[in-house]
């Protein structure tokens, strides 16, 4: 049976005039991950959103499995989702210019 971590207000509100930084998730046991990511304002800000996983919980890798990148220039909504193969997991908006306002939820689960 199948085991998931769930969180609906994963980054409630971020300030996406500056880069944002999703809390560490300890996915130990974790096999996949899925985030749903929103700009809630009608504002265009310019960057991209990322999952990025860590062996340690220090050192931050991009994700370059699946869709583990997405660019956001809108007021829209975008799904990005990987396999897991590190213990721990985050997402983060690198932004390049703009500002507006950032929702996340997220999902991980077990194989």
């Amino acid at each position: 049976m199948n085991e998931y971590i769930n969180n609906q207000t994963y980054i409630s509100s971020g300030d996406m005039s500056a880069d944002v930084t999703g809390g560490s998730i300890d996915a130990a046991r974790m096999s996949k991950v899925s985030a749903t990511c929103v700009n809630t304002s009608g504002s265009s800000p310019d960057g991209t959103i990322y999952i990025q996983t860590s062996n340690d919980g220090i050192t931050w890798v991009n994700s370059g499995i699946g869709t583990g990148s997405a660019a956001i220039n809108a007021a829209e909504t975008n799904v990005l989702y990987q396999d897991l193969y590190e213990r721990y997991v985050r997402i983060f908006f690198d932004r390049t210019s703009g500002s507006a306002s950032l929702n996340v939820a997220i999902t991980l689960k077990t194989a």
